[in-house]
């Protein structure tokens, strides 16, 4: 799903690699394996998925599976905490080199109300890959997410201005939609009550799960924090959100 709506639900391929880099003890690498879908959705009407991992190494693969629930607080920092609201099989995975490796993931309580947002977490197992000599073996580890949805499930995403200050402003993102909003960019354009444009600024939106919402700080010179008056954001598949800012918001004294 786009921010705003659904992408396509097609399985897409995506490298999962953790790249070389240079340490003191030497070179540090990590195995590579590819996954079919990188985003799982859920339902009533589709409560089990497979997702396919090949091994991209010349050595055996293996991997042990965990589920975490996924929450987002007020600070819209993740909260993941262990559930057995899915079932996963299986549980270890090993692959063989150049093979593919399947885990099934399902729900539970397919015919939900309200969307219910999980990570699976896929951790590459120790001993099971000899690094070679001067190199250093790191642990793949790699967090799939996982929503179990409503029937039409979509995103509202709405946005205030939470905090102005000489240091800058908060624009506070919200999604009351029933379904999670994917993580998006732009730009933000702060303007005076005239229209005149004091600041541009790209910015990132993290995701918002149903119900959720995030803060995203604008960096504005100290000189604009009495003038800003509007907001205007244009984000990626022409959606543009547009705020005020509230009389008596500003704090612009030093």
């Amino acid at each position: 799903m786009r921010f705003f709506r659904k992408g396509p639900r097609a399985a897409f391929s995506a490298l999962v690699a953790i790249a070389i880099a240079l340490t003191v003890a030497g070179i540090a690498s990590a195995a590579q394996f590819n996954l079919n879908i990188t985003r799982i959705h859920l339902g009533a009407s589709h409560p089990v998925e497979t997702v396919v991992l090949t091994n991209n190494e010349d050595l055996p693969l293996a991997l042990e599976v965990h589920v975490k629930r996924w929450r987002m607080d007020a600070d819209g920092q993740w909260q993941l905490t262990p559930d057995d609201g899915l079932v996963v099989h299986p549980l270890i995975l090993q692959i063989a080199p150049g093979a593919e490796g399947r885990v099934r993931i399902g729900s539970l309580s397919p015919d939900t109300k309200t969307e219910v947002a999980y990570r699976v977490e896929l951790q590459e197992l120790p001993g099971h890959a000899e690094a070679m000599a001067g190199h250093i073996r790191m642990l793949a580890k790699i967090s799939v997410p996982v929503f179990v949805q409503p029937a039409n499930a979509k995103a509202a995403v709405g946005v205030s201005v939470s905090k102005l200050d000489t240091h800058g402003a908060t624009l506070l993102f919200r999604n009351t939609g029933t379904g999670y909003a994917a993580p998006n960019g732009g730009k933000a354009i702060v303007r005076d009550a005239a229209g005149k444009v004091l600041k541009e600024a790209n910015i990132e939106v993290p995701y918002l799960l149903a119900g959720a919402q995030a803060p995203v700080v604008v960096n504005l010179p100290a000189s604009a924090c009495a003038h800003a008056a509007k907001v205007e954001l244009q984000l990626l598949e022409n959606q543009v959100l547009k705020t005020d800012v509230p009389a008596g918001l500003a704090a612009c004294a030093r």
